[in-house]
């Protein structure tokens, strides 16, 4: 398999059904302020030069803002994958393990059963594994535009780990994987701590959801 390629078997989050919604949505979001724009340039021939700036300056400024979130999103999603057997993809299959990749700047890494992804503070990059013994992978080139007042990728680092560590949390939970909480709130009940816990209230069916349902709030960005 060239280095370039995507692993056997997974699939990109921009090829999955959700993810293709949240790219249309941002597209929409950029014809919306070329339509404002088209206004204002005919108020600016027909009608007055006035207040064809009221559409034309707020939709330049619109179309730009978000261009550059169309592509940081294109960055993200065309940067992870899931194999068939991850929750992310509604399509039912036979494969049973979940695993997720990600492309570095050098290759596609499938990433370790255990630990989750941390930003590198000693140098470039980032970090996954279980501490003392992480693997370090550098994040993949941005897209044109998609680091545009953010030259060191802090931004789309940020979200990067957010959707990776989701992703991950999602792979375990497939997997049957211990969840280190559950098993810390065990230690802690064995050694007698008294912790009292507030949950949030629930209402019935709320967790009767579609696994692409978690990505609708990626389509919403930053705000």
């Amino acid at each position: 398999m060239d280095d370039n390629e995507i692993p056997v078997g997974f699939i990109l989050l921009s090829k999955l059904a959700s993810g293709k919604t949240i790219l249309n949505e941002s597209l929409l979001h950029i014809l919306k302020a070329i339509c404002f724009f088209v206004v204002g340039a005919l108020l600016f021939i027909f009608v007055s030069k006035l207040i064809s700036i009221i559409f034309i300056l707020p939709s330049l400024f619109m179309i730009g803002l978000f261009l550059i979130e169309l592509q940081r999103k294109k960055t993200i999603m065309n940067t992870i994958a899931v194999n068939l057997g991850h929750p992310w993809v509604e399509e039912e299959h036979d494969v049973d393990t979940a695993e997720v990749a990600y492309k570095t700047l050098e290759k596609w890494e499938v990433l370790p059963r255990k630990g989750r992804v941390v930003k590198n503070f000693e140098g470039t990059g980032l970090l996954i594994g279980e501490k003392g013994n992480e693997n370090f992978f550098e994040v993949s080139k941005p897209l044109l535009g998609a680091n545009f007042q953010d030259e060191n990728n802090e931004k789309i680092e940020s979200e990067l780990i957010k959707w990776l560590n989701m992703a991950l949390a999602i792979r375990d939970a497939q997997n049957n994987v211990e969840d280190e909480i559950e098993n810390a709130r065990v230690r802690e009940e064995e050694d007698g701590i008294d912790i009292e816990r507030i949950w949030p209230k629930t209402n019935p069916g709320e967790f009767n959801v579609k696994p692409g349902a978690i990505f609708r709030k990626f389509s919403k960005g930053k705000k």
